[in-house]
C-alpha cells in the first residue's frame, strides 16, 4: 500500500483534522472570548484614525498566553475592515529587533519598494511621511516584545521616539500598541520617550480554568471533525494550561499535540490518553517556536551553555563568544535578550573565590 494511504488524512473525508490551523501560533479566531473589555479599551484608543487624527498609544502588559497579541491583532482587523486610511502593521520584535528593520516594514507595508542600494535610516522616514502624506494614511504599528528594544547596544529606543514625536516632527500620526510581559517596562523608558508617548496602560490578567475551556472547544469545534474528539480531551488540556499559569498558548498547543498523536496511531478520535501522553511535550513545542526567531548569534549562545552540560559561569561564557568575535558589551545584550525570552535563566552562586553568575538554559 502507498505510505500516504497509512497517513491519517486531514479534511473533510472522516480525518481527525477539519481545520488544524486553528490550532496554530499564529490564527486569528473570528471571535476573541473573554476578552471583550479589553478589546473594546484598544478600539476607543483607535477611535480617532478613521478621521485622520492621532489615536492613543496603548501598552498591552500580562502574563505570557493571557490573549494580548490576540486581541491586538483582532482590533486591526477590525479596523482595516472599517476604513481605509488604517494601515496595520504588526511586529514580533524578537524578529525585527533594530530600528531600520522595523521602519522598513512599515515602508513595505505602505506599498513603497525600496532601492537595491543601502538606504538610510532618515530617507526611510522621510519615505513614511511622504507617502502618509500624500494617500492619508495613519500606520499602527503593534511592537509585540517591545522591550527587546530596550536592551540592545545600539539604541533601538530611538524607534520609540520616532513614533512619539512623528506628528510634531514629520506631521504623520502613529498609532502604537505595545505588548510586553514585563510591567516594568514604562520605568526603563527614557523620561522623554516615555512623556511623549503617554501609553493608556491596560494589565490583561491570567485567563480561569472555565474561560480556558469556553476557549478550547471554540478552537476545537474548528479544528476537528465533528465526534472526532472525547469530550475529556478539552478539560484535560485546559488544566494544562491552567497549571502554567491561565497560559492558554500551553492549552492550545496541548489539545494540537494530542490530536497529533491520535493521528497518528492511526486513530478516529482523540481520547484523553493521547493529551496526557503528549504532557511533557507541550512546553518544548513553544519553546522551540519561540527559538525559531532567535537570531543565529542568539541560538550559538544558547548551544554552548547547552553543550557545556546546560550550565556555564559568565566568565568563562564571555571567553567563548570572545573566541568567536564577540565583544563583552554585545554578548551581554545578547545574553540579557535571552534571559528575558527565558530561554537562559542567570543565578548569583557563592563559589571559594567569591560570588559570580552561573548562566544556565531555562
Amino acid at each position: 500500500m502507498n505510505i500516504f494511504r497509512q497517513v491519517a488524512v486531514s479534511g473533510s473525508d472522516g480525518g481527525i483534522f477539519r481545520n488544524e490551523e486553528a490550532l496554530m501560533p499564529n490564527y486569528l479566531p473570528d471571535s476573541v472570548l473573554h476578552r471583550q473589555r479589553e478589546i473594546s479599551e484598544i478600539a476607543y484608543a483607535l477611535r480617532n484614525i478613521p478621521r485622520g487624527k492621532k489615536p492613543e498609544n496603548m501598552l498591552l502588559t500580562g502574563p505570557t498566553g493571557t490573549g494580548k497579541t490576540t486581541c491586538a491583532r483582532h482590533v486591526l482587523r477590525e479596523l482595516s475592515d472599517y476604513t481605509q486610511r488604517a494601515v496595520p502593521i504588526y511586529v514580533n520584535c524578537w524578529e525585527y529587533s533594530t530600528r531600520f528593520s522595523i521602519l522598513n516594514l512599515v515602508v513595505t507595508k505602505l506599498g513603497e519598494i525600496l532601492p537595491r542600494r543601502g538606504i538610510a535610516v532618515d530617507e526611510i522616514v522621510d519615505r513614511i511621511s511622504q507617502i502618509c502624506k500624500l494617500e492619508n494614511k495613519v500606520p499602527v504599528l503593534v511592537l509585540d516584545e517591545i522591550d527587546r528594544l530596550l536592551i540592545s547596544a545600539h539604541g533601538e529606543e530611538k524607534l520609540l521616539y520616532d513614533i512619539a514625536r512623528s506628528s510634531e516632527n514629520f506631521g504623520v500620526n502613529f498609532g502604537l500598541i505595545g505588548i510586553t510581559n514585563n510591567e516594568s517596562f514604562q520605568s526603563l523608558l527614557d523620561p522623554r520617550v516615555k512623556s511623549s508617548l503617554s501609553f493608556v496602560h491596560m494589565k490583561i490578567d491570567r485567563y480561569s480554568p472555565a474561560q480556558l475551556k469556553d476557549i478550547l472547544r471554540a478552537r476545537a469545534d474548528i479544528a476537528f471533525s465533528p465526534s472526532s474528539i472525547d469530550s475529556e480531551v478539552v478539560p484535560v488540556c485546559a488544566a494544562m494550561g491552567a497549571k502554567h499559569g491561565g497560559d492558554a498558548r500551553v492549552s492550545i498547543t496541548a489539545l494540537w499535540k494530542a490530536g497529533r498523536h491520535a493521528e497518528k496511531r492511526g486513530a478516529r478520535k482523540v481520547l484523553v490518553e493521547d493529551a496526557r501522553s503528549v504532557a511533557s511535550e507541550v512546553l518544548e513545542e513553544i519553546k522551540k517556536q519561540d527559538f525559531a526567531l532567535l537570531t543565529d548569534i542568539e541560538k550559538e549562545i544558547v548551544k554552548i551553555v547547552r553543550d557545556n552540560g546546560g550550565k556555564i559561569e559568565s566568565g568563562p561564557l564571555y571567553e567563548k563568544l570572545a573566541k568567536k568575535g564577540i565583544e563583552d558589551r554585545n554578548a551581554r545584550n545578547y545574553i540579557s535578550k535571552l534571559l528575558a525570552g527565558e530561554f537562559l535563566k542567570a543565578e548569583d552562586v557563592q563559589k571559594k573565590l567569591g560570588r559570580t553568575r552561573e548562566i544556565s538554559i531555562a
